[in-house]
């Protein structure tokens, strides 16, 4: 079974490959970008028993969104997981307060050998689509919201009969044609 680790960073990802028997496999570099992800996916394909290949990185917000869906559809699985439970992995491990990218990606790597590997659910693409798609419309109502308040103060205190007049939703304004 091999485990990498990958540490997030907006224009390179840090990779550290390391088997169950704690021997290194690879360390490298790759770039944000779709050909940077072709040489990991020709790393992992170069790897023994596939179907035991174990990914983990640092929920990181968007960085890693190209990668997380560059591995599902390589048919790779992968966890996500809360960078304070690294932190404190890394602090039980060593009292050392060395914090490099090469070191993340290792720590990483080691810490997924320690837990439960539950990886992250396919078909997270559509779920984090209408996540933002559901905040974006609710900003939207909030900034109508905040603009209805802002003309209605200004109306009150230039057109005061304004408001009273259109209050009433049975009121027919006389049609001009």
């Amino acid at each position: 079974m091999c485990f990498v680790g990958i540490d997030i960073s907006k224009y390179k990802h840090d990779c550290f490959i390391i088997t169950e028997s704690s021997d290194v496999c690879n360390s490298f570099t790759i770039k944000n970008n779709s050909d940077g992800f072709e040489e990991l996916l020709s790393v992992l394909n170069s790897l023994d028993n596939q179907e035991q290949i174990k990914i983990g990185f640092e929920s990181t917000g968007h960085y890693a969104l190209n990668l997380k869906l560059f591995l599902e559809k390589a048919h790779y699985s992968f966890m996500e997981f809360n960078p304070v439970l690294l932190a404190k992995f890394n602090k039980s491990q060593s009292l050392r307060r060395t914090k490099t990218d090469a070191i993340d990606c290792a720590s990483i790597a080691r810490w997924l050998m320690t837990v439960e590997y539950k990886p992250h659910p396919i078909g997270f693409y559509h779920t984090y689509s209408l996540k933002s798609l559901t905040r974006l419309r609710d900003s939207l109502v909030k900034q109508r919201s905040f603009y209805i308040v802002k003309i209605t103060n200004v109306l009150d205190h230039i057109f005061p009969e304004f408001k009273p007049l259109f209050d009433n939703r049975s009121v027919k304004l006389p049609s001009i044609f």
